[in-house]
């Protein structure tokens, strides 16, 4: 068999039956032993057909409880729970209780009187006012019975009740039957409080109506006293059984908290369907967000610990850190201080350059002016002096005609005799000038010769230093261009300098505003830490799931 089956069905169908037979069928027998004499006659009969109807009636009795829970049972037994499979066994679990408790009335109202009392009565064992009296007895009865039937079936379905609120299927509230909890104490009231008054009205009626003494009938208001005590008894605790669970659950639980012991793994048992089931089921709900609550709080508060202890040496290593970039700062700035005033006193020696270069330029395009000028008076003594060779080569044919001339004059006068001796001495002198003529503008000629070549040979020396001097003057110029542009570039590098020194400043001044920022971050998490130390702790007092 079954574990569920046992736990669902017969456990609580042999409690309920168990209950009847110990207590209810002897008070009703004791009930009509006295009073009735055809059936104390006829008492091994009597029993027979009480027993026969014991049989069908909790034949009847098993068969409905067996097809109400077997869906409830599959559910557990299986472990997988189909929702549409296990909304159907929430609402057959649901019925059971009221089945249960109105086929109880019916098996004592209907079935045990049509069975037993009418039977004798038929027989003429039993007399018409008993037959009343009968069937108000097991109408009573069965009224009775009524509470005790519903209680049992509805706690014998707590841990399916449980389950189906472990699952969320009693979230909704709809698609099973159910009365509220003031509904179910008010028919429970009635129910314990209606068959006592009505045996005793019966009594009366039974002592009034049918003439029998109140002597024979006595035992029967201790039986009514004793039935109504034992039911008030069994109805009573199976009813606050649940309620007491579920509120005393939730004391213990609430007190356990309030003093820190905070056992969020614990949970209420869901045992029925009314308030307090809904209560229990909507509790534990509440405790299932909380607990996932703080178990998502303690990770993020041991993440939130060990990310602040990586900030907090991180900050460590960032002050430190800032403290060295502050000295190194200081130290790039006293740099930047030394190299501006270099640059500057550069910028100085480039502009003392600059101006000595253009001193030098106007020196040079004097001294091209003045070269320039030379160049000319040397040609123009190259060409007097082409002139004077000119002049020379006249002279050197005036005096080749010369002598030629007083060479003819020599022959002529030696041909004269006597009288051409005075003009040969002439032409003799004649000749001996032209050729001491002829001598000297030779002399003029090879010394203005080599004067023309000397000059030649200083006019190329002159034109090659004109080149010369011309591609200095080009180097010169690319030369003051340059320094033109390093001017210009020392004052903006100048310039740039007093920028960064004013940017590196600024650096500076951020940097210790920065280590400051450090400083006042690590107090706030030194203070972070504490917190999260303190909240990692309460966090810990909390117990939940896995742990």
């Amino acid at each position: 068999m079954k574990e569920y089956t046992k736990v669902f069905s017969l456990r609580p169908f042999l409690l309920q039956e168990g209950i009847t037979y110990l207590v209810l069928v002897p008070t009703v027998i004791m009930f009509f032993l006295p009073i009735s004499q055809g059936f104390r006659e006829h008492f091994l009969e009597g029993i027979t057909l009480v027993f026969l109807q014991t049989v069908i009636s909790v034949a009847i009795g098993a068969a409905v409880k067996y097809h109400l829970v077997s869906p409830a049972v599959r559910v557990m037994e299986d472990g997988g729970l189909d929702e549409r499979e296990a909304r159907y066994a929430l609402r057959c679990a649901s019925i059971l209780p009221f089945a249960e408790a109105v086929l109880i009335f019916i098996r004592w109202a209907g079935i045990a009187w049509l069975s037993v009392v009418m039977p004798l009565y038929m027989k003429d064992y039993l007399p018409f006012d008993l037959l009343i009296f009968g069937g108000n007895i097991l109408g009573m009865t069965g009224l009775s019975g009524m509470a005790l039937y519903y209680l049992v079936a509805e706690n014998s379905l707590a841990p399916f009740y449980r389950e189906c609120s472990r699952k969320g299927i009693l979230a909704d509230g709809t698609g099973y039957l159910r009365i509220s909890l003031n509904q179910k104490l008010f028919a429970i009231i009635l129910l314990i409080a209606i068959p006592p008054i009505g045996d005793l009205i019966g009594t009366i009626y039974l002592s009034i109506f049918a003439g029998m003494p109140l002597s024979t009938i006595q035992m029967s208001f201790p039986l009514i006293v004793l039935q109504t005590v034992i039911m008030t008894f069994l109805n009573g605790y199976l009813l606050m059984k649940g309620i007491t669970a579920s509120v005393g659950g939730m004391s213990r639980m609430l007190k356990d908290m309030a003093g820190g012991k905070g056992d969020l793994t614990r949970r209420l048992e869901v045992r029925g369907i009314d308030e307090v089931g809904q209560l229990a089921h909507w509790f534990n709900e509440f405790m299932n967000d909380l607990e996932e609550i703080i178990r998502h709080v303690r990770h993020i508060s041991l993440q939130l610990h060990g990310s602040i202890e990586q900030v907090s040496s991180g900050s460590q290593g960032l002050s430190q850190a800032t403290q060295e970039q502050s000295a190194s700062i200081e130290e790039i700035s006293a740099s930047i201080e030394e190299m501006n005033g270099s640059i500057q006193h550069n910028t100085q020696v480039v502009k003392g350059g600059r101006e000595t270069s253009q001193i030098i330029t106007g020196l040079i395009d004097k001294n091209r002016e003045v070269f320039s000028r030379l160049m000319d008076a040397t040609r123009e003594i190259s060409q007097d002096s082409r002139k004077i060779g000119d002049i020379v080569v006249t002279v050197n044919e005036v005096a080749f005609q010369t002598n030629l001339l007083a060479l003819n004059a020599s022959v002529e006068a030696a041909r004269a005799g006597e009288h051409g001796k005075g003009f040969a001495v002439v032409a003799g002198e004649v000749r001996a000038l032209a050729q001491r003529s002829g001598d000297a503008a030779r002399e003029i000629r090879n010394l203005i010769d080599g004067t023309v070549g000397r000059i030649k040979t200083g006019d190329e020396f002159m034109k090659k230093t004109a080149e010369s001097l011309e591609e200095l003057m080009s180097r010169f110029d690319f030369f003051f261009k340059m320094m033109e542009e390093i001017t210009t570039a020392s004052m903006e590098q100048s310039q740039n300098m007093k920028e960064l020194s004013i940017a590196v400043s600024q650096i500076d001044s951020f940097t210790q505003n920065n280590a400051t920022t450090v400083e006042e971050l690590a107090c706030t998490l030194d203070s972070l830490r504490a917190d999260a130390s303190v909240l990692s702790s309460d966090v810990k007092k909390f117990r939940t799931t896995g742990e």
